[in-house]
């Protein structure tokens, strides 16, 4: 019996815990592969309110692309990537770009830093101060989210990074290098989630990223 089915046949808690173990293995290339679809009508999404105090004077926010992540059929969440620039990948750019998650399960926030962390490090080449530090940063950071919860992420270059819940702000981490990692989860080259990294992106053939 696959973990999905098991996970049907279970009670509620049961499966939940399930739905989640298959996530996360997903995510870390443990399981089955991660499906990625493009959101219908996503075009049509308003800016979120939070981005008004980020950007350069007289340039707007437009959404890149957007995406939804699957697990074993299974919605995980809906992401939007907002640019300030041009239709590249941002982590190559100096503009500031965000990053909108909106959930469809609810994630425990020892969860989200943990999946989170382990990707960052197998994406980008961390020191162990900076394993030790971020992850303290994360600690403080992510909440536990619910369907319908919110989370979006802001690059400011040279400055750091910015998150939100339901759109109050929740963290500060003022490490550019950070950032970097954090959104290379999904934009960089190497991420386990290739069709989404595309549709976020806008393009099929999507430039590729230095890896430091």
């Amino acid at each position: 019996m696959s973990p999905f089915t098991s996970a049907m046949s279970a009670g509620p808690s049961s499966r939940r815990r399930a739905l989640l173990a298959a996530a996360a293995g997903a995510t870390l290339g443990l399981g089955a592969p991660v499906q990625a679809q493009t959101r219908p009508g996503a075009a049509a999404r308003a800016v979120p309110s939070e981005l008004t105090a980020f950007g350069p004077a007289g340039t707007g926010w437009r959404l890149q692309g957007s995406g939804v992540l699957r697990f074993f059929g299974f919605k995980a969440y809906d992401a939007y990537l907002w640019s300030s620039g041009g239709n590249t990948n941002p982590l190559l750019g100096n503009l500031p770009f965000a990053l909108e998650i909106e959930y469809s399960t609810s994630l425990r926030a020892e969860e989200i830093v943990n999946v989170s962390l382990v990707e960052m490090a197998r994406v980008r080449r961390l020191s162990e101060e900076q394993v030790k530090t971020w992850n303290q940063e994360m600690q403080r950071s992510f909440p536990s989210v619910k369907p319908g919860d919110r989370l979006l992420g802001v690059q400011v270059p040279a400055a750091g990074t910015r998150f939100f819940h339901n759109g109050r702000l929740v963290s500060e981490i003022n490490d550019p290098a950070f950032g970097n990692a954090f959104f290379a989860i999904w934009l960089d080259e190497q991420t386990k989630r290739p069709e989404l990294r595309r549709d976020l992106l806008g393009t099929a053939a999507a430039a590729p990223n230095p890896r430091p």
